[in-house]
Parts: C-alpha cells; structure tokens; sequence
C-alpha cells in the first residue's frame, strides 16, 4: 500500500484507532458518513497493505513499578557490522529499553530507558559497561523529569 492509497477517510479511521482502537465500527462510521461495512473493509485493507501494524495495550509504567526513566547516549567503537547487529539485537530484547534508535552527530545510538529507581539505573549503567565495553566508545545519561507527549499519545492527521 502506498501513501498515496491513503484518503481522507482512511485518514480519520487511523487518528479514530490511534487513541481507542477498541472503538466501534459503528461508531467510526458515523463520524465519517459511511457503513460499518465500509469501515471495517477499509481497516482491513490498510491491515493487509501494513499501514496498521497491529493492536497493543498501553501500559502505565509508573502502576507496574517503573519510576525512574533516563536518555542515554552512546558513541560505539566498532565497525564490524556483525558486532553492531549483536548489540542492536541485545538493545531490543532488553526490557528495560523503551525505545533504541541511530542517530546523527556525536552520538551513535539513543536509548529511552525505564527503571524502578535510578539505584537500578546505576547498576544497569554499569553492567552495560561490563558487558559491552569492548563496543562503547563513549556514554552519556540525562534523567527525564517529565513526558510531556509521548509515542503512545501521537494521533496522526489530527485535524
């Protein structure tokens, strides 16, 4: 599916699902001026040509514990692609990684981390220096205070 493909009313039917994804069709419809049928033939499509990648639950992280969040920076020494691809690996199974991503300029990589307490944190920081020592050139950490706007409240085509 291409962008494109993708008209005003599917428009409506992505920013309706990104903040109730449990909303009715009927519902949807009604909004957008056109059968439930239609709705859920329109979701269905935009499944299938992978705009809607799937459904999630949205967890507080503060009710399950998660108090202390942190953005570390990491600068890699390495450039064997297969050792960059382990680490990239590891990043994405660990849970307390919320989101890892590459980026531009001084730094290589870019984490959003969760713990209990920086307590946690520290000891994370420092089995992660441990661990990975031979791939970390250089690391820097800042503590979140607040999250004003976070990936789960995006609401595309908001009007």
């Amino acid at each position: 599916m291409r962008d494109t493909d993708i008209d005003i009313i599917d428009k409506k039917i992505l920013s309706m699902l990104s903040q109730d994804a449990n909303i009715p069709h009927a519902e949807m419809a009604e909004v957008c001026g056109i059968t439930r049928q239609t709705i859920a033939s329109r979701i269905h499509r935009m499944e299938r040509g992978g705009v809607i990648k799937g459904y999630r639950t949205i967890i507080d992280m503060e009710k399950v514990g998660l108090r202390a969040f942190f953005v570390l920076f990491l600068k890699l020494d390495v450039t064997d692609q297969t050792t960059i691809e382990d680490f990239v690996r590891t990043l994405k199974g660990d849970p307390h990684v919320i989101t890892d991503v590459s980026i531009t300029g001084e730094w290589d990589v870019m984490l959003l981390l969760a713990f209990m307490d920086v307590r946690e944190y520290e000891s994370y920081i420092n089995q992660l220096r441990l661990e990975m020592g031979q791939v970390l050139r250089d690391s820097k950490s800042h503590v979140i205070l607040n999250f004003y706007k976070s990936p789960d409240d995006w609401v595309p085509f908001r009007e």
